[in-house]
């Protein structure tokens, strides 16, 4: 996958706590693979700034997570339901700082962390020592967090919501197209065709 921040052709707007999100960044991985399309990642949150709704309540029932749990297992992801919700601007910072070439293995291992060993990534020594564990150069993520624009970064991007009309994560852009919500492998497939060939 070639991840670039700054002349993507692809973007893909996500939640590090959305499980639909995960699975589609595990689809697009794999689609992407050996591809020269540049994707730009964009962690926007779980919700709407200021959507007070989901905040302090779960957002999916019980059925859903079951369904969800299956439903990554068909394609080998191990999803386990997160038990709270909590922060992501803290793992959102430091996406940019991992560039080019970590980008990648920093949001997988990121995604892992809230849903193989259900950390809070609210904390930054605990979402710190998680990529540790991962062999990812964890200093990179400390210089993020300890620099004040990634946090206004991080902060504008929630705001993407309203500027750039989401409704719903993941939603993976193309131009002015856009295919979002529960993401299949088929599905993706044949949008990205329709947009490239």
């Amino acid at each position: 996958m070639n991840i670039d921040f700054l002349k993507p052709s692809l973007r893909f707007y996500f939640s590090f706590q959305c499980p639909y999100s995960y699975i589609a960044w595990e689809i697009l991985k794999k689609l992407l693979k050996k591809s020269t399309i540049a994707v730009c990642p964009i962690e926007v949150g779980i919700c709407p700034t200021g959507n007070t709704k989901f905040h302090f309540r779960e957002v999916w029932g019980e059925d859903r997570w079951q369904r969800l749990i299956e439903d990554g297992a068909k394609l080998g992801i191990r999803i386990t339901r997160i038990t709270r919700y909590v922060s992501g601007i803290n793992a959102a910072r430091a996406l940019e700082s991992y560039g080019k070439s970590n980008a990648e293995d920093y949001i997988t291992s990121v995604f892992r962390a809230v849903f193989l060993t259900g950390i809070d990534i609210s904390l930054p020594t605990t979402l710190r020592m998680h990529l540790q564990s991962e062999g990812l150069d964890s200093s990179i993520f400390a210089q993020a967090v300890e620099d004040p624009r990634t946090e206004r970064m991080a902060l504008e991007q929630q705001l993407l919501w309203g500027i750039r009309r989401l409704r719903e994560v993941p939603v993976v852009e193309l131009e002015d197209e856009r295919y979002s919500g529960y993401i299949e492998q088929s599905g993706l497939e044949r949008f990205l065709r329709t947009i490239l060939d």
